[in-house]
């Protein structure tokens, strides 16, 4: 082992044994014991930059810094296919391929010219918001880390990883939902609307539902709709409008509808059943339609995770059933477990005489039941 190598793992054992001794003041309450932790970690700080001044001259920055690999920079107007590659997003049409092989000609399927894809990244970056935009500029153009990003914008670290994140995100939706024209075009000069507008990934769900129904003509008027879903009217028609100009900005050209959702007696349809007949997910139902219903003060899309953290349903299994994704569901579960809430002996909402005798693991089932998930 060189000496810069026992340098770099010397550091390593530094900064893990002051990271245990973090932790351990966090949780200690007493005054003299967390006085001796903290002076601990000042001496293991001293340490580590002792070490890191051997590490910077057996290795200088300026060797470090010009060793690394030159990347392009990120044009927010004109993306490079290198940005997705760096920041590991991963898209099913081309996995096990790199974007590298992508730009160097070899055969993988995209669904769109090269041309027409950085055209769609550049739209898609458009999306961005302006905070959005700062932190990409300042991790993929200028170089700055994460935490330096933070600290000159007063923000914790997490928060700038999350921005980043969700940028890219955005960028990714907005060509998925571009590539998904070409797919619900029949040739003949129809459109299959259903389809995409059930998958379009730039609509919110609420956005995706009201299209649906609009798309299906039982609906008349934006009054009759907002009554159906005892909404607002003006939520009614902001959601359209928003929902409109996100369709318009995808330039879909799209013929006459392939099809229409198929609402079964709309006349007797509440908005429980309209959200299950128009393919919402389960979160949806049970956040949104029984939006302000209070289970012995626990919300009813809290009380049916409970159920199903009770029921030993595993995150994974709930988030898939729910239309979550699991670390949402395992924060949520988290949540719960903190909060001690047990809501097995709460009476089922509304008429829960019998939802209240049973066991989370048949309550689960009976929802299931319910809400056509019993194969979940």
């Amino acid at each position: 082992m060189t000496a810069l190598e026992e340098n770099r793992a010397q550091l390593a054992k530094l900064k893990a044994r002051m990271k245990e001794y973090q932790v351990q003041m966090k949780a200690e309450t007493d005054s003299q014991r967390r006085a001796a932790l903290k002076a601990k970690i000042s001496t293991y700080r001293a340490a580590i930059r002792d070490v890191q001044v051997q590490i910077d001259y057996l290795d200088p920055p300026a060797v470090r810094k010009a060793r690394k690999e030159q990347r392009r920079r990120l044009d927010i107007g004109a993306l490079s296919f290198d940005f997705f590659e760096r920041s590991s997003t991963c898209w099913s049409d081309i996995e096990g391929h790199s974007w590298q092989q992508v730009e160097a000609g070899e055969f993988v399927e995209l669904g769109a010219g090269m041309d027409q894809l950085r055209s769609w990244l550049a739209e898609g970056a458009q999306r961005l918001t302006d905070r959005q935009r700062l932190y990409i500029d300042a991790y993929y153009n200028q170089g700055l880390s994460m935490e330096l990003i933070a600290q000159e914008q007063g923000v914790d670290k997490s928060t700038v990883a999350r921005v980043i994140k969700n940028g890219v995100t955005r960028m990714q939706e907005w060509v998925e939902a571009k590539k998904l024209i070409a797919s619900c075009v029949d040739g003949k000069g129809g459109f299959d609307w259903k389809r995409y507008l059930a998958q379009v990934p730039v609509l919110t769900d609420r956005q995706r539902q009201l299209m649906l129904l609009v798309l299906s003509r039982f609906p008349k008027t934006q009054e009759e709709l907002a009554s159906k879903l005892e909404l607002e009217r003006s939520t009614v028609s902001r959601t359209l409008s928003k929902a409109g100009r996100t369709i318009r900005r995808l330039d879909v050209r799209g013929g006459p509808p392939l099809s229409r959702p198929e609402i079964r007696e709309w006349d007797q349809a509440d908005k429980f059943s309209l959200a299950l007949q128009t393919g919402m997910p389960l979160y949806f139902y049970y956040r949104f339609c029984f939006r302000g219903q209070q289970v012995d003060g626990v919300s009813r899309y809290n009380y049916e995770l409970s159920r199903r953290r009770e029921a030993g349903v595993s995150p994974e299994e709930a988030a898939r059933e729910l239309g979550l994704k699991p670390k949402t569901v395992q924060s949520a579960y988290s949540r719960l477990k903190r909060q001690c809430v047990q809501v097995g002996h709460i009476p089922a909402p509304k008429d829960g005489s019998i939802g209240a005798r049973l066991d989370p693991e048949t309550y689960v089932k009976l929802q299931r039941l319910v809400t056509g998930c019993a194969n979940s």
